[in-house]
């Protein structure tokens, strides 16, 4: 299957979906939650952007996924990271991404969130 549309079909699913049942929110006051509900439901969204054109979809990922994770991680770091790293991880998991051109963006970025 062409990385673009694993990343498309897979997006929400297995990468979003999957590092967000393992964030631990416990102890973080309701406001917190809901706020990263609605990032989180921000991020489910990005799916419909990823397109065929893989300077678009790395736009996306370099761009708005990116600016997501700054605006999470004014409010809690160590959920912040937890969540996105997940989701990049989730990601490179899926073996038609990981070799792709789109991997080696993927982990960049997961390099760049893991030294923050």
């Amino acid at each position: 299957m062409d990385p673009l549309k694993a990343l498309q079909y897979r997006f929400v699913r297995y990468c979003v979906n999957r590092a967000y049942v393992n964030v631990d929110l416990s102890n973080k006051p309701a406001e917190f939650v809901n706020l990263l509900d609605d990032v989180v439901d921000e991020l489910r969204d990005l799916e419909h952007l990823i397109a065929e054109d893989p300077n678009k979809t790395e736009q996306i990922l370099t761009g708005e996924l990116m600016e997501k994770y700054r605006l999470l991680r004014e409010r809690d770091k160590d959920v912040a990271k937890a969540l996105f790293s997940g989701i990049l991880r989730n990601c490179l998991e899926l073996e038609e991404i990981s070799e792709s051109k789109l991997g080696d963006t993927i982990r960049r970025l997961l390099d760049e969130i893991e030294k923050s």
